[in-house]
């Protein structure tokens, strides 16, 4: 039986503008986080995720400006994260219009956090992602 593959572009944001990188390391621009959604979107991704990548680093939300925008221009599940800390960054990003939020570091640090958003959210719209 083929294994079903399924193609989910990440778009690192960092000051409104997608990066590449390696390693967060000499980032280079990439372009507008809406344009490059929508293509992703019309050229048959199967989902979308969104990392605003200096969000935790600055102590500071996610740009939901920009969230909105992405989740405007496409038809397919979009995943948000970076600094997701407490309860209401969640629930600002979903109401921007994610699908599901992504938490990395906010998971270790309380892992009660994750039950708390699937009570609240429902398992479908959380992700917890690990570094390793």
């Amino acid at each position: 039986m083929p294994v079903a593959k399924r193609i989910i572009p990440c778009l690192d944001v960092n000051k409104g503008r997608v990066v590449k990188g390696i390693n967060f390391k000499e980032l280079k621009d990439a372009g507008n986080p809406a344009t490059l959604a929508k293509r992703y979107s019309e050229e048959g991704a199967d989902e979308l995720v969104f990392l605003d990548i200096t969000a935790a680093e600055e102590h500071r939300e996610i740009m939901k400006n920009i969230v909105k925008k992405v989740a405007s221009v496409i038809n397919i599940p979009f995943t948000v994260g970076g600094g997701i800390k407490k309860l209401e960054d969640a629930r600002n990003i979903l109401l921007s219009g994610a699908d599901r939020v992504s938490i990395n570091t906010a998971a270790v640090i309380n892992p009660d956090l994750i039950q708390e958003l699937m009570s609240i959210f429902g398992r479908q719209c959380i992700v917890v992602a690990l570094d390793v």
